[in-house]
């Protein structure tokens, strides 16, 4: 059984749920999904799936959900992560409560993310719990890794520069976000893949 993903929106606004859906759309098409895109169901939704979809979810949760969706992985880890910190900026930009729930997840403390006004109830960010290691995606035999903005390579080393780190075939670079990390990363793979490389 594949892995899933479950992101809920309580109290959001209905005047913006327009909004919302034109940034899951545009999200959505941002990258290549090696699962299906992701897509938000809001009481604007015209589709019989994403109206039963929300109906059942508010009789399952109450009626404070506004909007909600869900992510069948394919077993690319930056699927997840990328729609992370997705909800964790639209959580900042709202300021209002994302819940992400993964309990498939290995890690345990990734297992249900709430973020309020973008940040964890914790208090934590996102990178400050993800600096422990770095994110693998495998393409075509080739391992890509990511590292985190907080993530240090050692103890000794000074702290991150705020930029995604990606290495990969003996090459290492930032970039300003996981989503351009990853576009990258994935232009020097099909570059040295035409280099026969």
């Amino acid at each position: 059984m594949r892995r899933v993903l479950h992101y809920r929106l309580p109290r959001f606004p209905e005047d913006r749920a327009e909004r919302l859906e034109e940034q899951f759309a545009a999200f959505a098409e941002q990258r290549d999904w090696r699962s299906e895109p992701p897509w938000i169901a809001t009481s604007r939704s015209s589709g019989l799936f994403e109206s039963e979809f929300l109906r059942h979810l508010r009789a399952a949760e109450g009626a404070d959900v506004a909007a909600g969706g869900f992510l069948k992985m394919a077993g690319d880890e930056t699927d997840a992560l990328t729609l992370t910190f997705f909800l964790r900026d639209l959580s900042a930009e709202y300021g209002l409560a994302v819940a992400l729930r993964d309990e498939d997840n290995p890690l345990a403390k990734l297992r249900l993310l709430e973020f309020e006004s973008g940040r964890l109830q914790s208090g934590l960010t996102l990178e400050e719990t993800l600096a422990r290691r770095p994110v693998i995606k495998k393409v075509r035999g080739e391992s890509i890794l990511f590292y985190p903005p907080t993530y240090r390579l050692h103890s000794q080393a000074p702290p991150g520069s705020g930029e995604w780190g990606y290495a990969l075939c003996g090459l290492r670079a930032y970039a300003p976000s996981l989503l351009e990390a990853e576009r990258e990363a994935l232009k020097i793979l099909r570059g040295l893949g035409h280099l026969g490389a």
